[in-house]
């Protein structure tokens, strides 16, 4: 559905809300309607609210920018150019006016607006929203713009940096990504490192925005404006892990120079693997090795090679005290075992696999695999485990040993209608060395209920379709094309699976495995009624091409696929599926259905007349007749037969290929036909008629 059929919002409140939201999505025609939206606020007197809103939004701000030039440039075409920046701003502009003239198409409009910025801006009563339409400016093309915004915020950020770098920051760290935009950050910098206070600082380690906070951190730690506890209290309780770590390093290097044991105590207890880490190599830096013992087996791979290191600097054993961990076993302990052990130790981890705790079932598979001593006998049972991340673990540590797995153990598991995991575990320990039959396993497993499983079916499908396909892009990896030779039997099942697909499958590789299939079937045709022939194939049957004279040769083409489009859908289906005749009115489109003439035309009124007219008639003159009286006297249920499941429907011999326009009123229809005399030709010739063609040359 158009937006235009959607409701409008009562308010411009509400429609500036909507756009905004539209505008965030990225939906097509976004853009106008935004613009639109903020002239509307305008002109209610809720310049504030727009601008508050749009503050809070830096990415639709940098869409506003583009918008408002795309849509004024047409009537600043053509508007003349004499003093227009003074005509636009010299009447009293409201904030959010000012803003949208700073985006003018004219830079003399723009340059006039920077002023009306810094007016602004730069008073008591200053409105903050503005900085981001200032800041945007500073990045402009045009350099009489560019160094005027420039100048006018550097001057701002050194009279005010409090208020306005929090302000500034959101959309300067957009604008930093492109080709002008450094200068701007490098002022919010140079503003940060010269405040005297900290408000401004407080401000942006306040935001929920973690990228304002990062900002905040990677410009403000180097001048020791927090003190430690405030930086080991927010490494604990940061929601970030770039700022976690940010905070982190400033704190154990404080705290080590101060030698604040205490703090790094602290932060080593906490939950987050960076925050420990950085914490255990500050009391190895300390000289407190035997403190650092103790975190052996802990989670993090990283923490359990420190607490190694300080094993041996304080002569501990870790190897022997993994050896007795795993009496009482943690999936650390486990690991590190793994990762310090030999493969006699193996032994330790293999009675695990029965442990009642998941996470430790898992973690002994883990620790197997990694020291090369997976017994196959024993994780096949888990692969059917309660746990998915034992699952996942078992198909992992059995990957590299599928031959040595039961016969047909993945198909049993491909079997399994309760649990996603399992199929899963069953495709990803699939091991068909033939790619047909990887090709007919990976087609039937896309129609799985499990969306993750689904897609991995069908990108293996794809891939696989061409593979099969001697591509120039195939061509160039160098790899063997397999040989595409299925037999009936195979060709049938593949069909009915590439069907069965559906939507789950691209169209272009399915496109592309049902024209080697069996280009005639009717799935194929109707992908090629959709989109187009593939390119990469050609047509392999009989070509025909028929040409007709239309007052729009491409409306003519969309009209005729149109009503395949309708049709071809049931044709492919099942016979029961085929809708009753009285409900074909409201499928077709309205303009064929409406075609219809009387079903008997005037010469045609049974007393035998018309067929002695007939007979008479060469066969030239027949074809001409036909061509002129067509749509006099066909019927829709007539029309419908060729194309209807089994009976009538196999007589239709020929298949839609593709169309085209040639010239301002002539079109051309290409057909493939398997070389017999075609049905359906009547219903062909009568769509094209019906379409808007005339004068058609159909062989």
């Amino acid at each position: 559905m158009s937006s235009t059929s959607e409701a409008k919002p009562s308010s411009p409140s509400a429609a500036f809300e909507a756009a905004l939201t539209r505008t965030a999505a990225d939906r097509r025609g976004a853009d106008r309607d935004l613009v639109e939206a903020v002239r509307d606020m305008d002109v209610a007197g809720e310049s504030d609210t727009a601008l508050e809103l749009l503050a809070a939004r830096p990415r639709v701000v940098l869409r506003l920018d583009r918008a408002v030039r795309l849509t004024a440039r047409r009537r600043y075409e053509q508007a003349p150019r004499g003093d227009q920046g003074e005509e636009l701003l010299a009447a009293e502009l409201s904030p959010l006016g000012v803003a949208l003239a700073s985006c003018h198409p004219d830079g003399r409009v723009r340059r006039r607006a920077v002023d009306k910025l810094q007016e602004l801006l730069g008073g008591r009563q200053a409105t903050l929203t503005l900085a981001p339409f200032l800041v945007l400016r500073t990045a402009d093309w045009a350099r009489p713009v560019r160094d005027h915004a420039r100048g006018t915020l550097a001057v701002l950020l050194h009279d005010q940096p409090k208020h306005l770098v929090p302000a500034a920051t959101p959309l300067t760290l957009l604008l930093s990504r492109r080709e002008r935009g450094s200068f701007a950050r490098q002022q919010l910098v140079s503003a940060l490192a010269s405040e005297p206070g900290t408000a401004a600082f407080d401000q942006l380690l306040a935001s929920p925005d973690p990228r304002l906070r990062r900002f905040a951190l990677q410009t403000g730690l180097t001048g020791r404006r927090l003190s430690l506890t405030t930086l080991a209290a927010m490494a604990k309780r940061d929601g970030d892990r770039r700022c976690r770590e940010l905070l982190t390093e400033a704190a154990v290097r404080e705290a080590v120079w101060a030698e604040r044991d205490d703090l790094l105590r602290q932060l080593a207890a906490s939950s987050h693997r960076e925050v420990r880490l950085l914490a255990l190599v500050g009391l190895v830096k300390r000289g407190l090795a035997a403190e650092v013992t103790p975190y052996l087996g802990d989670a993090s791979a990283l923490a359990r090679a420190v607490a190694r290191d300080a094993a041996r600097r304080t002569g501990a054993d870790a190897l022997a005290w993994y050896r007795a961990a795993v009496n009482t076993p943690t999936p650390g302990a486990i690991a590190g075992l793994a990762e310090s052990g030999r493969k006699e130790d193996s032994g330790l981890l293999a009675p695990l696999l029965g442990h009642p705790e998941p996470l430790v079932r898992a973690a002994a598979i883990r620790g197997l695999r990694t020291m090369d001593a997976v017994p196959v006998d024993d994780v096949v049972p888990l692969l059917r485990d309660p746990s998915t991340k034992v699952i996942r673990q078992a198909t992992a540590a059995l990957g590299t040993r599928t031959a040595q797995l039961p016969p047909g153990l993945a198909e049993s598991l491909l079997a399994d209608r309760d649990r996603a995991a399992v199929r899963r575990a069953g495709y990803r320990l699939l091991h068909e060395t033939d790619p047909l039959r990887r090709l007919h396993t990976a087609l039937s497993v896309t129609a799985d209920q499990d969306p993750r499983l689904s897609r991995w079916a069908a990108d293996a499908s794809a891939t696989l379709i061409r593979s099969f396909h001697t591509s120039p892009w195939y061509a160039g990896t160098g790899k063997a094309v397999p040989p595409f030779d299925p037999t009936p039997d195979e060709r049938r099942d593949l069909l009915t699976l590439a069907e069965a697909a559906g939507p789950r499958l691209h169209h272009l590789p399915r496109q592309l495995l049902l024209e080697r299939l069996d280009p005639k079937s009717l799935s194929a045709e109707l992908l090629r009624v959709r989109y187009g022939p593939h390119p990469d194939t050609k047509i392999p049957l009989l070509d025909v091409e028929a040409t007709f004279t239309a007052q729009d040769p491409d409306q003519t083409i969309a009209r005729i696929r149109e009503v395949l489009l309708a049709v071809l859908p049931y044709a492919a289906g099942p016979a029961e599926a085929w809708p009753a005749d009285d409900r074909w009115p409201d499928i077709l489109p309205a303009w064929f259905v409406q075609h219809r003439a009387p079903e008997t035309p005037a010469h045609q009124d049974g007393s035998g007349a018309w067929a002695t007219w007939w007979r008479g008639l060469t066969g030239q003159q027949r074809e001409t007749g036909i061509s002129t009286d067509a749509a006099a006297g066909w019927r829709l249920p007539d029309w419908l037969g060729p194309f209807a499941p089994g009976g009538a429907g196999d007589s239709r011999s020929w298949r839609w290929w593709k169309g085209g326009a040639r010239g301002r009123s002539t079109g051309w229809v290409r057909f493939s036909i398997d070389g017999r005399r075609y049905g359906g030709r009547r219903a062909l010739l009568l769509l094209m008629e019906a379409a808007g063609g005339y004068d058609i040359d159909l062989p």
